[in-house]
């Protein structure tokens, strides 16, 4: 199981983390990349994250096809965690070394506003002010770590529902 959870987390991450920097290579880090940015980014999400099926799938097959509801769910668990961790890691690199203005242009966008703007500057004060810890770097790694797994621990739901199966139970 810890293989299987080690390789296809790792693919996973490699999705969840590949992709979005692919995608700043083409569309570039501008204002108009963020409705992009973000269909691009929850869209790799869930396809990462359903890898857990298939990592649910291949276990069940290694051990002659049998799957408990338990064991589905600890695989799609650690698929989720390697998943989160590895785009709470990203996001960090992102906001410090990548596109340090990050926070202020997503405000200005998701708001409707323009940058150096009187109105942008005191609305992201006020922002800055009332939810500080969201604007923070743990803060934003904590949230896309969350996002990733939330994810994911819904997968592992659904997959382990679906795909559990117990032994047959031979009577003599």
């Amino acid at each position: 199981m810890k293989k299987l959870i080690i390789k296809f987390g790792l693919i996973g991450a490699s999705l969840i983390v590949g992709v979005p920097l692919l995608s700043i290579a083409i569309v570039g880090l501008g204002p108009d990349s963020f409705a992009v940015g973000e269909l691009i980014g929850y869209s790799t999400i869930v396809i990462a994250m359903l890898l857990i099926i298939v990592a649910q799938l291949n276990y069940r097959k290694e051990q002659g096809g049998q799957l408990s509801f338990g064991d589905a769910f600890k695989i799609g668990l650690g698929i989720s965690t390697i998943g989160g961790l590895a785009f709470g890691l990203y996001n960090t690199v992102y906001v410090l070394f990548i596109d340090p203005e990050f926070n202020e242009k997503y405000f200005a966008y998701s708001m409707g506003l323009e940058r150096g703007t009187p109105g942008f500057q005191q609305q992201y004060a006020e922002a800055l002010s009332g939810n500080n810890f969201m604007f923070s770097i743990e803060g934003q790694a904590l949230l896309m770590f969350l996002t990733v797994f939330l994810i994911g621990f819904v997968i592992s739901i659904i997959g382990g529902l679906i795909l559990q199966r117990k032994g047959v139970v031979k009577t003599v």
